[in-house]
């Protein structure tokens, strides 16, 4: 591999590097606001300029890249670059002063603020005073359908949102109209973001909050939310997520991109704005026992009483959670595997399955058996199974599927739904228990490339309500004789 000094710092990497990633390799930062990692670099912004040893002019960092070492001198130093000198300082303060000329100073009802680049960089890089005596440029806000709103005066013209319909997404509504100082990024007569199903990611790429989410707009400041690391439970690929929470609320999901995997970069819609659903109300049912009040106490004789034990996972639910539940059954091989949901894939590149249960894999590995249904309906209509105990979220099973397993609660002579919320299938069962959604317990799962990945708790649950493992150790105990 070549090798290349940093600010005189040798390291070696990989021919056609770009300078900008080399940098980061030895702990050096470089600001930019066009480039990202999942976008074809474009060099735009010039912000990312470094100097190299050799060239006559300041070179933009990420469109440059490391050159092959000479095959008759391989331990040659085949680039010398430097990021900390005075031209490179000077024109970094240059472009940020051209940057600031129309942006307005709105900041304190921006979204953005907080976790903005232009503020970040203008602190690190900018002069701390402006020349501009000019009227700044003025637009009016503007729909970009009904879930993205643009605010032109703030953008600054990085076409990160314009390279993602057309790269990733792949409907090409946005484009940059006009030319010089009226340049402008719109959507082409007619298209809106509407029918894009990743159009939410055109915020998170947005470094200035010209582009803002009409769901999040002025509503929470992002200083007083905490992120937790999580995953997406839409998909089989339990796609990295931060949940954003405040006040035991949450009010975001945004990507987490993970070092090396560019399908992290982004999550789509359904993905994106499922976190409402997971914002209990204020009452929360707790134990029922034939529609009434009950104790666990209760519902562990109940179930002991019953005799042979099937259970039901669905897979949507974290390895902890399957290996308590499996330990519920009689045997080995009553334990049984449900959820049939599917998504339309949209984009191959970043959805390589249509499986819709995330952790079919992770119940698979412990001995839950998809497909089987029938096979347990069977079991139950014989009599071999007396008690069913069934982990459940209706939002992925097809309503093909739930008439099968209402027909199994039905036959049993007794059965035990664990739902975060209680569905027409827990209404069904004999007796039914509370557990904790995802993101109020800490697990994991093993997603559909094998792939394990945590998700850590983020909000508090009601009082009453606990985790499968939890209830599990409980429904397992054995009776204290008197």
């Amino acid at each position: 591999m070549p090798t290349i000094k940093i600010n005189d710092v040798e390291l070696s990497v990989t021919p056609g590097t770009l300078v900008l990633d080399a940098c980061r390799t030895v702990g050096i930062d470089i600001p930019h606001y066009c480039y990202h990692p999942a976008l074809t670099p474009v060099a735009t912004c010039r912000m990312c300029l470094v100097e190299i040893k050799g060239q006559p002019k300041l070179a933009t960092s990420c469109t440059t890249t490391v050159p092959p070492a000479p095959k008759d001198n391989p331990e040659a130093v085949v680039m010398e670059v430097f990021t900390n000198t005075p031209a490179v300082a000077d024109a970094r303060a240059g472009v940020m002063e051209f940057l600031l000329i129309n942006h307005p100073l709105d900041c304190p009802i921006c979204d953005q603020a907080g976790e903005c680049k232009l503020q970040d960089y203008s602190y690190s890089y900018g002069s701390g005073d402006s020349r501009m005596a000019e009227v700044k440029r003025r637009y009016r806000y503007e729909d970009l359908g009904a879930k993205i709103v643009i605010d032109k005066n703030r953008c600054i013209h990085c076409t990160r949102c314009v390279r993602f319909t057309r790269e990733i997404s792949g409907g090409g509504e946005l484009t940059v109209a006009s030319r010089g100082a009226h340049l402008e990024v719109t959507t082409y007569t007619g298209k809106s973001l509407d029918q894009n199903p990743y159009a939410g990611n055109v915020v998170d790429l947005c470094p200035v909050g010209a582009l803002t989410s009409r769901d999040f707009r002025f509503k929470k400041r992002v200083w007083y939310l905490k992120s937790v690391p999580s995953i997406s439970r839409h998909s089989a690929l339990g796609s990295p997520i931060w949940i954003d929470h405040e006040a035991n609320q949450i009010h975001r999901f945004r990507p987490r991109p993970l070092e090396g995997k560019e399908t992290t970069h982004f999550i789509s819609d359904e993905e994106r704005y499922s976190y409402a659903h997971y914002n209990r109300g204020a009452l929360v049912q707790g134990p029922l026992l034939k529609g009434q009040a009950a104790t666990v106490d209760a519902l562990r004789e109940a179930l002991q009483a019953a005799g042979a034990t099937a259970v039901i996972g669905q897979g949507t639910f974290g390895c902890d959670a399957a290996q308590r539940l499996g330990e519920l059954a009689t045997s080995a091989d009553l334990r049984y595997g449900s959820g049939d949901k599917t998504i339309p894939v949209v984009l191959p590149k970043y959805q390589t399955s249509a499986d819709g249960i995330l952790n079919r894999r992770g119940f698979t590995e412990r001995g839950f058996r998809f497909g089987a249904l029938e096979d347990l309906l069977g079991k139950v209509q014989k009599g071999e199974v007396k008690a069913v105990v069934v982990l459940h979220d209706a939002a992925f099973t097809s309503s093909k599927e739930a008439d099968l397993l209402g027909q199994i609660l039905k036959a049993a002579p007794f059965s035990l739904a664990l739902e975060f919320e209680a569905s027409d299938l827990g209404r069904a069962a004999t007796a039914w228990l509370p557990i904790t959604s995802f993101a109020e317990e800490s697990d994991f799962i093993v997603n559909h490339d094998g792939e394990l990945r945590r998700y850590q708790k983020a909000i508090q649950p009601p009082k009453g309500v606990r985790t499968v493992p939890a209830w599990v150790k409980d429904l397992a105990a054995v009776p204290v004789l008197a």
